[in-house]
């Protein structure tokens, strides 16, 4: 899988926010205990960009305009929390670090950034006549738990960038 990096040109066929090289230095210098091929590091890092792609109400527009660059990134008119204008041809240093935690986050498990979840069929607790199960790992039971930790580092890192709340339900939206 062959990764299109967004250098801040607005490239029509980006596909993602990092380099290979990038993320591999992330995984090295964190100790991440994430690992993987380069093509399974390539698709996390592809899930990942995509996904931050479709952040809810990125501060700014598009740089190049829709149709013309792959992802939501690079924008204009984007400030950081200094009130610090983010140049137009880039992609923010605090995207590239979120988009290294969502990156290991899929390369240790696959699709954990976008769960299943179909309401009233988790299941907590089992019973059968006297026996019972209670499941101890809710993680399993409610995917999001899992994901709660990642989605806490990503938000501090783009608070500024990037309005996460929408009607007063915290993003991502869970229905």
């Amino acid at each position: 899988m062959a990764l299109v990096t967004e250098t801040g040109a607005g490239i029509p066929t980006a596909n993602a926010l990092i380099t290979l090289v990038e993320f591999d230095a992330y995984l090295t210098d964190y100790g991440s205990a994430a690992t993987g091929t380069d093509d399974e590091k390539n698709a996390a890092i592809i899930r990942a960009s995509l996904w931050l792609s479709t952040f809810p109400n990125w501060n700014g527009a598009m740089t190049y305009g829709r149709g013309l660059q792959g992802l939501a990134l690079p924008r204009s008119g984007m400030t950081d929390c200094n009130g610090d204008a983010v140049p137009s041809d880039e992609v923010p240093t605090e995207v590239k670090r979120a988009t290294y935690i969502a990156a290991a986050a899929e390369l240790t498990t696959t699709g954990v950034l976008t769960p299943t979840i179909t309401p009233g069929t988790q299941q907590k607790r089992v019973k059968v006549d006297v026996i019972e199960v209670e499941y101890v790992d809710q993680a399993k039971v409610d995917p999001v738990t899992a994901l709660r930790p990642v989605l806490t580092q990503i938000e501090d890192l783009l608070r500024c960038l990037a309005s996460l709340r929408r009607n007063n339900v915290p993003w991502p939206q869970v229905l």
